[in-house]
């Protein structure tokens, strides 16, 4: 792995772990902007760096820092999150392998609403089902006040990840 990969692995993980401080707490899960990061950096890194960036910021709040929601150590990988954070790194892996194949900001919302909102929707519910012992509906319905500011999440990192994108494919094609 070159250092410019592990940087921006670095970095990835870093964004998700400075973004994540800033938190509403409005029930068992807590509005954050890591989905926000998440997405954003594996529609710009693509797969393989946006998969290591989320795990490295997850592995950086299971040795104890307070990267995950203002917590660190076990304790948010055996409660309510625990369903969300687990597919973090998973919605990144896939969000990352479809951008790196189709960079257009209409394909890249599909993706972030499938995956980044979709998926870590689904897993979240059932780990909320199964810690703190819901029925799979009242689990998913707890995502419901995350919906619209999800939705906008999902729309900006799109736009973020492609300008980006294209913007450092601008500054290597004048460098070279």
């Amino acid at each position: 792995m070159k250092i410019q990969d592990m940087t921006q692995i670095a970095f990835g993980a870093a964004l998700i772990a400075s973004i994540g401080f800033i938190e509403i707490p409005i029930g068992p899960v807590p509005i954050t902007l890591q989905t926000l990061a998440i997405m954003t950096i594996a529609g710009i890194f693509g797969a393989r760096k946006g998969f290591l960036a989320v795990i490295v910021y997850l592995l950086l709040g299971l040795i104890g820092l307070p990267v995950l929601s203002g917590q660190g150590g076990l304790a948010p990988f055996v409660g309510p999150t625990v369903g969300y954070l687990i597919a973090f790194p998973i919605a990144a892996l896939f969000i990352g392998w479809f951008s790196e194949r189709y960079r257009s900001i209409p394909a890249l919302i599909g993706y972030n609403f499938l995956f980044g909102l979709g998926l870590v929707y689904l897993l979240g519910s059932i780990g909320l089902e199964i810690v703190l012992g819901m029925s799979f509906i009242d689990a998913l319905k707890v995502n419901i006040p995350f919906l619209f500011g999800d939705a906008l999440k999902a729309v900006l990192a799109a736009i973020l990840a492609v300008k980006i994108s294209q913007n450092v494919q601008v500054r290597r094609s004048l460098a070279s």
